[in-house]
């Protein structure tokens, strides 16, 4: 289930990814500046902002294994018609994800609530599978949650 699967994280950054570069050692106010990347670490994530939520989905799908834990965080307000919406269309998507598969998360804002999401699958002993994905995230009760997650 591709549409649940994925789902990447940076924290946001809007800058592209560029190497490290190191600045003039000698000088005495060099910097060594690092770009963001894709997060492999595969963060639990938290309800406390958009791109907390999508890598607690995330988590919750690949590493937890639980439909019931990635269904807790979809909106109340999701359309009910989405695959994502539905607990036993998230376990059965988890059951097609091979054990030990790891993922690396890439989110980058588009606006309030509305992320562009690159997530990079890899199973165990595989190549790497990337998905692209439109995610909304909304608020309920103080808290953030998945609304809607499209195809980009």
């Amino acid at each position: 289930m591709a549409v649940a699967a994925a789902v990447l994280l940076s924290g946001g950054d809007s800058e592209p990814d560029t190497p490290a570069t190191d600045t003039n050692a000698t000088s005495p106010s060099a910097t060594t500046t690092v770009a963001a990347g894709p997060d492999c670490s595969m963060p639990t994530g938290d309800q406390n902002s958009g791109p907390g939520v999508i890598a607690a989905f995330e988590h919750a799908y690949y590493v937890q294994r639980s439909g019931a834990a990635a269904h807790a965080l979809v909106s109340p307000n999701a359309p009910a018609s989405a695959p994502f919406t539905v607990e036993a269309n998230l376990d059965a998507g988890i059951a097609t994800v091979p054990v030990g598969t790891t993922y690396c998360l890439d989110i980058d804002p588009l606006r309030t609530g509305s992320y562009t999401l690159t997530l990079t699958e890899s199973g165990p002993g595989g190549p790497g599978t990337q998905y692209r994905q439109r995610i909304t995230t909304d608020q309920v009760d103080g808290r953030y949650v998945i609304a809607a997650i499209e195809q980009a």
